[in-house]
């Protein structure tokens, strides 16, 4: 491109927020040869014409960021950013100077500025695409990002495909944006169209392909751990269920098993008390009989029913279980004895 015709078309360039500005940029920016940057750099120079100065300013680091020269790009800002700073398009150079980051990209710094850009420009399609592209890749690098920010982002990329169904980048960013939102479906659909619609004589061709083929690997990396994290999600949901059923089962089981038990000790207690009562009456009745009697045949009786009350508290901790069976020998030989003595002597 000679020298005359760059000046031509930079002033030809449609406004900066108009949705063709970066389109046509780009048209120059891929016919440039390597002379014409000298002659960018002179156009920069020219304050003449501010706007004219900034396209070609725009146009140059678009053909440095498009070649991923991080360094040139850097020097090429920091030379001539200072004079455009009361134009709102240098946000997005700004956000792309923070993805060209040496330490690796600054993702906040660029999607703040990328909101500064779309903000001033919402008319300007590359400047939305750029955008969703930004706020896309920070919410995969594991920041938190708004469900609502991404579809509000979906919605404007989705509208920029509509109007330029043939550009690849918003595709690829709209594949993100639908990744992110666990609609794997349509992310991977629009990457493959991407692929497909990428021309392979455009400058930068290599590069893009390897870029897409990355959104697609993340894409299809992101569903399988999507897939995965359901999974065990659903897994701790089954164990979870078959825990707490399992706790009720033995809850009500431990509650079936102490109301069995306080019903028998209510019951053997009752008995007890009954026995006891009758014991009691029993006794008193011996005794006030056995003073009546002479000695000999008060003692022969008190002996009788001393065995017979011993009989009896065997056969009841027999019946009721209370002690071992072997430890309830000896009480009962000790009353069967008392009581055949009393029996014998009569």
């Amino acid at each position: 491109m000679q020298s005359g015709d760059t000046t031509a078309a930079l002033e030809a360039l449609p406004p900066l927020e108009s949705a063709e500005h970066h389109g046509a940029a780009m048209a120059i920016c891929t016919s440039l040869a390597e002379a014409d940057v000298a002659a960018l750099e002179e156009l920069i120079r020219d304050t003449a014409d501010p706007l004219r100065a900034f396209n070609a300013f725009y146009i140059l680091l678009a053909r440095h960021r498009r070649a991923l020269d991080g360094g040139r790009f850097r020097t090429l800002y920091l030379r001539h950013a200072g004079r455009f700073s009361a134009v709102p398009m240098r946000a997005v150079l700004e956000s792309d100077l923070a993805l060209l980051d040496p330490m690796g990209p600054n993702l906040p710094a660029a999607l703040r500025h990328a909101v500064t850009a779309v903000t001033a420009y919402p008319d300007n399609l590359a400047l939305v695409a750029h955008h969703a592209r930004v706020l896309a890749e920070y919410g995969w690098s594991g920041a938190e990002t708004s469900e609502d920010e991404v579809r509000e982002a979906l919605t404007q990329v989705e509208r920029a495909v509509e109007i330029s169904p043939d550009q690849p980048r918003y595709r690829a960013v709209r594949a993100q944006l639908a990744a992110l939102l666990n609609d794997f479906d349509t992310a991977l659909a629009s990457i493959q169209r991407a692929l497909d619609l990428e021309d392979s004589s455009h400058a930068g061709y290599a590069v893009r392909i390897v870029e897409f083929h990355r959104i697609r690997a993340d894409i299809v990396l992101r569903r399988e751990t999507e897939q995965n994290r359901t999974t065990l999600r659903e897994t701790a949901e089954r164990l979870e269920r078959s825990m707490e059923e399992r706790v009720r089962r033995v809850a009500e089981e431990t509650r079936a098993h102490e109301q069995k038990e306080l019903t028998r000790l209510r019951s053997e207690t009752l008995a007890s008390l009954g026995l006891l009562a009758a014991v009691i009456a029993f006794i008193a009745t011996g005794t006030q009989i056995a003073q009546d009697l002479p000695v000999r045949e008060a003692l022969r009786m008190l002996a009788g029913l001393a065995g017979m009350l011993t009989l009896v508290f065997t056969a009841f901790g027999a019946i009721f279980g209370i002690g071992r069976p072997t430890r309830l020998i000896l009480p009962g030989l000790f009353g069967a004895t008392l009581f055949l003595f009393a029996w014998a002597t009569a």
